[in-house]
């Protein structure tokens, strides 16, 4: 009977905890759900990166998982020669991130940012250095790469005391000169080339101690919510006339320039990329050669286009020491989808037109 009774006043105290518990869960259920939501999701993604086998990361330039070893590497970003008696140039699509800013004249040139050169054999043609790319080249912490200097990107690299590795004070060990196009447009390096640059002018390839990388990845793909149609997407510069069309099979924006596809002498290879961002910038005229200058400083407003559809974002980067951030209207991040990056300065009397 008294072992009886006491199982009764066991399982009534239970009850009453499951009751108080359940009261409490009531009452605190918001909080308590936003917490275990926040946590789940923090493990989650610790979970995936945790996935990754020994000796692998992800990329700061495309969010892909790559070999530690490449992906602790500072890039080059490669100044690109970009005019038609130029191509079809050479190594370009081994880049994980290019950038396109017009020049003089309404002429584009390219900026192709490389992090794994271990196949890199020839790049180029390789062409001078514009101020402006600088701030784009500082942005992935790159060693600068060009083959001579505007008045302006000289005075901009000097006085910051910014060692690029510039083709005019070449000791012969970085660059090299084909016969099958006419000078200036015949200048490439190479996998060899670059890696001699580091001792020629005392830099490194490490990373600074506790570098975090500007751009933020979604681990799985996420098709922008709410964007535009953006199947076909062409930009205002005049003299390429370049555009990307969407490739629904591949997820992969192929790259048009010049009426035709945009090859890759080395490989044939027609440049594709995951996502294209648009950073909309005032432009002014700086000189009687036509050189132009962009306000990268501030924000300003810009497209995020991946898996077909296009957002409008805002860039900021609060002045040079800054890195360009991307955000979208309710002022989250800007997460991009894994894989190459095309990205564009375009000045804001210019739109990019949507298909």
């Amino acid at each position: 009977m008294i072992k009886r009774f006491a199982a009764m006043m066991m399982a009534l105290t239970l009850c009453a905890a499951v009751f108080t518990g359940c009261s409490n869960a009531q009452e605190t259920q918001a909080p308590e759900t936003q917490t275990e939501t926040e946590t789940a999701t923090v493990e989650s993604e610790s979970e995936t990166e945790a996935a990754l086998p020994d000796g692998m990361m992800y990329s700061y330039l495309t969010g892909e998982p790559v070999d530690t070893a490449i992906g602790t590497q500072r890039p080059f970003a490669i100044m690109i020669n970009n005019i038609e008696d130029a191509i079809p140039q050479s190594g370009i699509s081994q880049a994980e991130i290019m950038y396109e800013c017009p020049v003089e004249y309404g002429i584009t040139r390219l900026m192709c940012v490389f992090q794994d050169i271990s196949n890199l054999d020839k790049v180029g043609s390789i062409r001078s250095a514009r101020h402006y790319y600088v701030d784009l080249a500082n942005d992935n912490d790159a060693i600068y790469v060009h083959f001579g200097w505007s008045p302006f990107a000289e005075e901009r690299i000097t006085n910051d005391g910014i060692k690029s590795v510039n083709g005019l004070f070449d000791n012969g060990t970085v660059f090299f000169r084909t016969d099958d196009k006419e000078a200036p447009h015949n200048v490439y390096t190479s996998k060899e080339g670059l890696e001699a640059s580091l001792s020629w002018t005392d830099q490194t390839r490490d990373y600074p101690e506790g570098y975090e990388g500007r751009l933020v990845f979604n681990h799985t793909d996420v098709t922008p919510k709410e964007g535009q149609d953006a199947v076909k997407v062409t930009m205002p510069f005049t003299n390429n006339s370049p555009w990307f069309e969407y490739d629904p099979e591949t997820g992969l924006y192929n790259r048009y320039q010049f009426g035709t596809a945009h090859i890759d002498a080395e490989n044939n290879k027609q440049l594709a990329f995951k996502n294209l961002v648009i950073q909309y910038a005032d432009r002014t005229v700086i000189s009687e050669q036509d050189h132009q200058d962009f306000n990268l400083y501030g924000e300003g407003q810009g497209l995020y286009i991946s898996d077909g559809k296009a957002v409008e974002i805002t860039w900021k980067k609060a002045d040079k020491n800054d890195k360009t951030r991307y955000y979208y209207a309710d002022g989250t991040e800007v997460s991009l989808n894994q894989g190459k990056t095309y990205m564009a300065c375009v000045p804001t009397d210019m739109s990019v037109t949507l298909e």
